[in-house]
């Protein structure tokens, strides 16, 4: 009776799995017949409004709420960590930092995730220049006197991160390594809380995109000296790139679309195809270009070579600038 009883049991086991599995499957086949929730690991306000516009376009092509769930905090491990376990459906969504992906495993010994293995890439879709902002309260305008007035009051000028070890942290290190000038670097959350600390004077420079912080600079609040790029910005003409001004540092903002793991396949081409429409949008796209924003949309494929061929770029710069991986 008992090993009736236990081959019965199996038997449910199976099919229930089985059902749960083609429910799955047909939710998915149907896919999206709910709100979809979008998480981005910035406050709102800051680099997080290229999503934003991106997602409410999607939103108005699908007939679906796209809805943006702002996490930031920890170098977006939070946000990353809450995607991780987030169910397979395709209702939470991630628009991810692919270097702080890529960062991650170089400087923290004890990452709480795998990046390729315990997330669905499904497209690089995005990429922007750093800009090196000043504040508009320094006594200098281009890079030639920024640098002059930092050698000459280094405890006088501090730069503002997006939090230990963000990729806005280690140009700041690299800008700190290169130039042979020690100054503080002071963390914060996200952008908009660093740009708010630019121009109140308690930071005088910080790495940004154009994405959050053009309208800033159009008004006067905060001067671009430098960019990161290899070549200029076409936003910024007459602002030299780092290498122009002797410096080995050429790096950029990059955005991408993820998932928790084992996403249906459909639903990875959902997403591919519908992000993409949406980039591709008139008015979005003039949006995007508007912000000095590149538009990659990899493939899933091309997206998994780019984060492996940058972490090990970014395990190389760990320890050419000494870091030692956090515990």
């Amino acid at each position: 009776m008992r090993r009736i009883g236990l081959i019965c049991a199996a038997v449910a086991l199976a099919l229930g799995t089985a059902g749960t599995a083609d429910i799955a499957a047909a939710q998915s086949a149907n896919y999206p017949t709910n709100a979809i929730q979008l998480i981005i690991p910035y406050p709102p306000g800051g680099s997080e409004a290229l999503g934003r516009k991106i997602a409410a376009t999607m939103s108005k092509n699908i007939g679906q709420a796209v809805v943006i769930n702002n996490i930031p905090g920890a170098s977006t491990q939070i946000a990353s960590l809450k995607v991780k376990e987030a169910k397979p459906d395709g209702y939470t969504m991630y628009v991810s930092s692919p270097p702080e992906f890529a960062t991650g495993p170089a400087f923290y010994g004890n990452l709480p995730f795998d990046p390729l293995k315990d997330f669905t890439l499904v497209s690089y879709h995005a990429e922007a220049p750093y800009l090196l902002l000043i504040s508009a309260k320094l006594p200098v305008k281009t890079y030639d006197e920024f640098l002059a007035y930092l050698k000459k009051n280094p405890n006088d000028v501090r730069f503002g991160s997006y939090g230990p070890l963000s990729q806005v942290d280690i140009l700041a290190r690299r800008f700190k390594k290169d130039t042979g000038i020690n100054f503080d670097i002071v963390p914060y959350s996200g952008g908009s809380p660093a740009f708010n600390a630019l121009m109140a004077g308690e930071i005088q420079a910080v790495f940004a995109t154009p994405i959050p912080t053009r309208g800033f600079i159009t008004d006067n609040r905060m001067i671009p000296v430098a960019v990161t790029t290899e070549k200029r910005s076409k936003l910024f003409p007459n602002v030299p790139t780092l290498k122009e001004v002797g410096l080995p540092i050429v790096d950029s903002a990059s955005y991408g679309i993820v998932g928790p793991p084992n996403l249906p396949k459909n639903v990875v081409e959902y997403w591919g195809r519908e992000w993409t429409k949406a980039m591709n949008d008139p008015e979005t796209k003039a949006f995007i270009e508007d912000m000095g924003v590149e538009i990659v949309a990899s493939s899933p494929e091309q997206f998994r070579t780019w984060l492996v061929d940058n972490t090990t770029l970014w395990n190389r710069l760990g320890t050419e600038l000494g870091i030692d991986k956090k515990k």
